[in-house]
């Protein structure tokens, strides 16, 4: 019977969640054609469905067997961080316009962990559960900042070269855009930090030979992710430079989370 409560509370909550941020993208949809839409609805809709997108998570995650950290799970979690901080900075800066190309993406990670839930259930201490969650959001929002770097590359060639396609005019400033690219980088850091210190308080030796690439890995990447943000708030560092570094960090990152496992079995077996 608990069951079916908390599924049916997932299910009237990721509704809700859909149908909040359908409405906040289709308001800015509307605005950036001129067809109208009022930038109020479009943060107080975003952020009714950002509400309820958490409570879905939390039902989805606590469950009766243990923490569940499905691949699904996860995305939908990954997606929810994103359109926070796009929603926060857009407090302070014009930067909603971005809600159009994220939204679609959060309401389809929404959708498909409601419908189709893929559970994997962890039985860990609390620790362990905490530094999966702050790698797995940590990845995602450096991965965000990636791809934020290669779109405030691409807005500002086209600006060069005087382009004025829908894209570009659908996107925030350029000096907006760097701003959030910065934030996406920092916040994204900050839980790569916090991931990297949970392990070392968990795991008994982050340096025995089968964690070894990975651990060696994240910290490189973390120092590269570092040493750009120092670079960026005490020298400027920008456009091309701050591009080429956060995807070589990222680059790290995808090798460390993903192919460490191989390097293990192919190359230090041999």
């Amino acid at each position: 019977m608990e069951v079916i409560t908390d599924s049916m509370n997932v299910m009237l909550v990721s509704i809700g969640a859909i149908v909040f941020y359908a409405v906040g993208m289709v308001c800015q949809w509307g605005r950036i054609t001129g067809r109208g839409g009022a930038r109020n609805v479009v943060l107080l809709a975003t952020t009714a469905g950002a509400l309820l997108h958490t409570f879905s998570l939390y039902f989805s995650i606590h469950t009766d067997k243990g923490t569940n950290l499905g691949i699904l799970t996860i995305s939908s979690l990954t997606t929810l961080m994103v359109t926070l901080v796009v929603l926060l900075s857009s407090l302070r800066k014009p930067s909603e316009s971005l809600l159009v190309t994220i939204l679609p993406f959060t309401i389809l990670s929404v959708l498909v962990a409601w419908l189709a839930p893929v559970e994997h259930i962890f039985q860990s201490p609390t620790l362990m559960v905490v530094h999966v969650l702050l790698s797995v959001l940590a990845y995602g929002l450096l991965m965000m900042a990636v791809c934020q770097s290669l779109l405030l590359a691409y807005q500002e060639k086209q600006l060069r070269s005087h382009n004025q396609k829908r894209l570009l005019k659908a996107l925030p400033p350029l000096q907006t855009m760097e701003k959030l690219f910065f934030e996406f980088l920092s916040v994204g850091v900050i839980l790569l930090t916090l991931s990297l210190i949970s392990g070392f308080l968990y795991i008994d030796n982050m340096f025995a030979k089968e964690m070894l690439h990975k651990t060696v890995l994240s910290l490189v990447a973390w120092v590269l992710f570092s040493t750009l943000l120092i670079g960026h708030w005490v020298n400027g560092w920008r456009g091309q430079k701050a591009m080429r570094w956060t995807v070589a960090g990222f680059i790290l990152l995808l090798v460390a989370y993903f192919g460490w496992r191989t390097v293990v079995d192919f190359i230090l077996v041999r």
